[in-house]
């Protein structure tokens, strides 16, 4: 299993992308995923506007804003659990 979290705006054509590809991956990473519209808070929307989609790993490392699918599969290979 895999556990992220998954921070996008409702309307973002990027974080859309980047949520069909995690659908696409969910079921052969066992993906775990926490969805935040970053609407939701000020601060959220503050700290990410400029940088979503953001998908944070347990590890402590996070892809931002054009993730590509090789370095996404690359750290759902660094977060199995």
């Amino acid at each position: 299993m895999v556990r992220l979290i998954y921070f996008y705006k409702e309307g973002c054509w990027l974080c859309d992308t980047a949520e069909e590809t995690l659908n696409g991956l969910a079921e052969k990473y066992d993906l775990s995923i926490e969805k935040v519209n970053i609407t939701s808070s000020d601060a959220l929307y503050e700290l990410y506007r400029f940088d979503i989609p953001v998908i944070e790993f347990r590890d402590g490392t996070s892809l931002r804003g054009r993730i590509k699918k090789k370095d996404l599969l690359e750290r759902l290979e660094a977060n199995k659990e």
